[in-house]
């Protein structure tokens, strides 16, 4: 996968992993970033440069709100917001599935047998 690529999948992946934590309860931008670590056991640890121009993206499509709160900035899912996981999901699902028959596919015709 090419970089330019591969910029863009976790720009979308993050995006999602953002809006499934907010949506399990409210959050601050920086156990956001604590969070995804956790998931992807230590894989991946965004910077705060690619966290807070998504939540400001979530935040610009209606699907986050934010609020100050003792100085810090605290985001919750909206509806709209709940509605669009839902889809991201299902989208991402359907991809993975097309991928998985595409990969199925090649094995098939490499095998020797």
């Amino acid at each position: 996968m090419d970089n330019q690529m591969d910029k863009e999948m976790r720009r979308i992946i993050l995006k999602a992993m953002v809006l499934k934590i907010i949506g399990e309860k409210p959050t601050h931008g920086y156990d956001i970033i604590k969070e995804v670590e956790k998931r992807t056991n230590g894989r991946w640890t965004p910077s705060p440069g690619s966290i807070y121009p998504a939540l400001d993206g979530l935040e610009s499509k209606g699907w986050i709100r934010c609020k100050e709160a003792e100085r810090r900035k605290l985001y919750t899912i909206t509806p709209k917001g709940k509605a669009a996981l839902v889809r991201l999901k299902t989208k991402w699902l359907e991809h993975v599935r097309e991928m998985t028959v595409f990969f199925e596919t090649i094995i098939e015709e490499n095998d020797p047998d």
